[in-house]
């Protein structure tokens, strides 16, 4: 009975957690919704003259979650709409179409329907608007094949030129109207990204993309700062036009994502790595080291005897091995969650991965180990006890584990978020940072749940508030 309760208590939960990952309608269907009612108003207000079935086409169609790819959309649609049009009235001007009397005709019609239909698609491409190719077909055909027997088909011509026109100046009103809203471009806002702009599937979602990129149109000073490299950084904010540097690799780096150079790092002392690489070869830990060469992430590992891991291999590769380190008492399990991690990891294009025998002590910015997360803890228990623990910090995780396993990486004490985070304050020139985080301790702006795109709903309830002071900014391109 006890065990047909918990089941009950659980199913509520799991229903309550698939909610939560509905996403809430955005201002794109909003606007959308709205574009279709005031086509059919304009219809109305015409005496019902037209067919604004088109018009809500060409609304739809130019509701773009950009301003800016609104007014695209809107004149490749009417010059979509035009070269159809043109074209279905030189086929009904020419009277090149025959009357469809006979079989023979009726050969001939089909023949050269699918010949005219091709030269349509054709001039979408000539004018570099190939993916409008269906909408003009379209036009065309509904000239050529149902109106060629009316007593004036040019009215339909140009009705339907219009209807279009109506739908896309609908769509540019509608997506040009906003709230009177003020901006802060003098704070620097600061975002964490595991639990704060996601939750656990580590996947931006739509809303969130299109919502930042727009604060950043509109002059946002926004950046991220996490424990995660570069190269994770940008595999996962792909879609967000990120201007600023960002903190990554938990404070050890400061990155910016559109020169690909690392703007400041903060690496360990060579004779600090020797010490724990030591450390870790003596607790049989295999390891990866992470080191910042030219620009680019280096990843390291060494080429121990049963480690089973194919890649590039260095000049250092061949090296007869001293012989204290030809052999380790490595654990087996440590091996192994770190086989499926290179795995993983080794196919990123972000990242280098080279298998060497050499002693890497430079130009390192933190050592990672994985392996089960008890054997990590015991790892780190016996690390702090060192005389040389003072001089490096660690943090965990568990993202791209397998369950039960845990990453640790070790990094120099000086290495933290909120450290990189002032350097990047002076470095932008303003004096205010408010930060957004799913711990209670770190951040200003608590994100208790990152689930709908909260993240970005609390951060535009900061950046824009509606503010009658903000009227200049009603209507926005």
């Amino acid at each position: 009975m006890k065990k047909d309760s918990l089941t009950l208590n659980a199913s509520p939960r799991r229903f309550q957690e698939a909610l939560a990952q509905i996403p809430l309608p955005g201002q794109r269907i909003m606007r959308s919704i709205l574009s279709v009612w005031l086509c059919m108003v304009v219809y109305y207000a015409r005496g019902q003259y037209g067919e604004p079935f088109y018009s809500i086409m060409a609304a739809l169609q130019c509701i773009q979650p950009y301003s800016s790819n609104m007014l695209e959309e809107g004149r490749k649609r009417i010059t979509g709409t035009m070269i159809g049009a043109v074209w279905g009235s030189v086929v009904l001007f020419a009277e090149l179409l025959p009357s469809v009397n006979t079989v023979r005709s009726t050969i001939v019609f089909y023949a050269l329907l699918g010949l005219f239909a091709g030269v349509v698609i054709y001039s979408t491409v000539l004018f570099g608007i190939q993916q409008y190719a269906l909408f003009s077909t379209v036009v065309f055909l509904g000239i050529a094949m149902f109106h060629a027997e009316d007593a004036n088909p040019y009215i339909h011509v140009f009705n339907r030129t219009m209807d279009t026109i109506i739908g896309v100046g609908i769509a540019i009103v509608v997506n040009s109207l906003h709230f009177p809203r003020t901006r802060d471009t003098s704070t620097l806002f600061v975002s964490g990204i595991d639990h704060t702009l996601y939750r656990e599937e580590r996947r931006l979602a739509p809303y969130t993309a299109v919502e930042l990129n727009r604060f950043l149109d509109d002059g946002m000073l926004f950046t991220v700062s996490t424990r995660q490299t570069p190269a994770t950084v940008r595999e996962i904010l792909a879609d967000v036009n990120l201007r600023l540097p960002i903190v990554a690799m938990d404070g050890a780096v400061l990155y910016d994502v559109r020169t690909m150079k690392y703007v400041k790092t903060i690496k360990m002392e060579p004779d600090l790595v020797a010490l724990v690489s030591d450390f870790l070869h003596e607790q049989g830990m295999p390891f990866f080291v992470n080191t910042e060469q030219d620009d680019l992430l280096v990843i390291y590992f060494r080429d121990y005897r049963d480690l089973l891991l194919e890649e590039v291999m260095d000049v250092h590769h061949k090296e007869t091995l001293p012989a204290d380190e030809q052999d380790f008492d490595l654990s087996k399990s440590a091996y192994l969650a770190m086989a499926r991690l290179y795995h993983r990891k080794r196919s990123s294009p972000y990242r280098n991965y080279i298998r060497t025998n050499a002693r890497i002590t430079k130009d390192v910015l933190y050592l990672q180990v994985v392996d089960r997360g008890e054997n990590i803890d015991r790892l780190r228990e016996v690390l702090i006890q060192q005389p040389w623990a003072g001089r490096c910090r660690t943090n965990f995780e568990t993202y791209d584990c397998e369950e039960g396993e845990k990453i640790m990486r070790i990094y120099a004490a000086e290495a933290n978020r909120p450290a990189m985070v002032e350097v990047l304050r002076k470095r932008v020139g303003v004096d205010r940072i408010l930060t957004f985080t799913a711990d209670d301790e770190d951040g200003d702006v608590i994100i208790k749940d990152a689930s709908r795109g909260r993240m970005v709903r609390e951060l535009r309830r900061r950046f824009e508030p509606v503010s009658i002071k903000g009227w200049r900014n009603i209507i926005h391109l």
